[in-house]
């Protein structure tokens, strides 16, 4: 995440979702993932559903909330000062490249202590989960998600929900990447499924569901899935 993208259609979908499992009784936490901002592409400026008759329907109280943020100041702290999300816990420390005056450690640690008392947790890196191009301690790293950190939030007892950034593959050779999930003994017990959301660009959101979780968050997606926001929406399955 970066705060020039705060209030974009990749911002409505997911907190849109999100409202959706905070209603059914989860206690969310986000961690942006807030990486510097750039401004060398035209990402962010994808706020032509604000207008759009094809999200009507969908949440427009977040939608008007949203607006007003995208010709206010945008920033991650402006959608959490707006409460979008009931009763949400959030982590916005910058995530920077590796440095000796950052450690992604102690980063990391500090976000899991914040979040600790939420059921759920959503974790929104710029790009989403590391790919094998980029070094866990190169100066790119700091848009991605680590898989150790998925595993540590589950370990916690914790429901996961994490962004991926769709890249131009053939969505059978994608979807390959997240097979290390079914392989992961700390997340044996874990339920996956995924969905897709095309709009601005694809992105997918992975959730890994804690047993007394599961049933809820299902609901929840399947709410969703019977209301405009199917529009937008699609299930994805998630197995080997």
């Amino acid at each position: 995440m970066q705060n020039r993208y705060a209030g974009d259609v990749g911002d409505f979908g997911k907190i849109g979702l999100l409202r959706l499992l905070a209603a059914a009784g989860y206690h969310i936490g986000v961690n942006w993932y807030l990486a510097p901002d750039e401004s060398h592409n035209e990402d962010g400026k994808h706020i032509g559903y604000l207008s759009s008759k094809q999200f009507d329907g969908c949440d427009d109280v977040l939608r008007t909330a949203l607006g007003d943020i995208v010709f206010g100041q945008r920033s991650t702290v402006a959608i959490e000062d707006a409460e979008l999300i009931p009763n949400a816990a959030y982590y916005h420390q910058p995530l920077l490249p590796p440095s000796d005056a950052f450690s992604r450690k102690l980063w990391h640690e500090a976000a899991l202590s914040q979040l600790q008392s939420a059921n759920i947790v959503f974790l929104d890196p710029d790009n989403g989960l590391l790919v094998k191009s980029v070094s866990p301690t190169g100066a790119k790293s700091c848009k991605y998600l680590f898989q150790q950190e998925v595993v540590d939030y589950y370990a916690h007892g914790q429901s996961v929900i994490f962004y991926n950034h769709r890249c131009r593959e053939q969505e059978e050779v994608y979807l390959q990447r997240f097979m290390w999930l079914f392989h992961i003994s700390e997340l044996s017990n874990a339920e996956i499924t995924a969905l897709k959301y095309s709009r601005g660009s694809t992105r997918d959101y992975i959730c890994l569901m804690q047993t007394e979780h599961s049933a809820g968050i299902k609901d929840a997606i399947n709410q969703m899935m019977q209301s405009n926001w199917k529009r937008h929406f699609s299930t994805l399955e998630m197995h080997l």
